[in-house]
């Protein structure tokens, strides 16, 4: 079974599973509730199901009991029924990735390699482009970028935000440190995150934790 890796960090833990089987392979292993059997039924795309099936073997294997997973109508943001715990879950093309945490939390992983030039300008401000442009490794610095943005928006579940107005990423040496920091700008208020990342099989994972 390739659950690759079980990170436990300060605020919780991180679990990551390798996409390497088929659809129907994970369905024999995985103990889907009613609500799920009927979600699952909904997915066509091979991959759509197998992403979905990982992320609930993953929850299985972090946690003793099972809790159902539930999606906000307006946002669909996922949560926990019956528990304190809050949940996010990203995907990439080889990858799933969940975390579970007491405090409010977000992750994304991207593949290092995904070309996302195109929409640079749409989630970077221009003190992040300049950040990109001068970087030893823009591509990496992009990806970074784009995928801290996309654990801040998973963690607030506000809908509509803009990512290169109202997300703010602190610039901070990539190459020796691997934490950081972001901030959130909506209505009037100012959320701020601690922020975290790692190398994963070509892979870029980001997480935030709400400060």
């Amino acid at each position: 079974m390739p659950l690759i890796e079980k990170i436990t960090i300060p605020d919780g833990t991180i679990g990551l599973w390798e996409l390497s089987e088929t659809a129907d392979d994970l369905l024999k292993v995985c103990q889907l509730n009613p609500t799920d059997t009927a979600r699952l039924a909904g997915f066509t795309a091979e991959k759509r199901r197998k992403e979905f099936m990982a992320s609930r073997l993953l929850l299985q294997k972090l946690l003793p009991q099972y809790p159902e997973i539930v999606y906000d109508k307006c946002n669909g943001k996922p949560s926990l029924k019956a528990t304190d715990l809050n949940i996010s879950i990203t995907h990439s093309d080889n990858l799933v990735a969940i975390i579970l945490s007491h405090k409010k939390i977000g992750i994304d992983i991207e593949q290092q390699n995904r070309n996302i030039d195109r929409v640079v300008p749409r989630f970077a401000n221009s003190a992040e482009i300049d950040f990109i442009e001068k970087s030893k490794n823009p591509q990496l610095v992009k990806i970074l970028l784009w995928s801290a943005k996309e654990a801040i928006y998973k963690c607030c579940g506000i809908q509509g935000i803009q990512f290169n107005k109202q997300i703010n990423i602190g610039l901070f040496d990539y190459q020796s440190q691997h934490h950081f920091t972001g901030s959130l700008n909506h209505n009037s208020q100012i959320f701020r995150y601690k922020l975290f990342f790692r190398l994963i099989k070509n892979n870029i994972l980001v997480y935030c934790v709400q400060d």
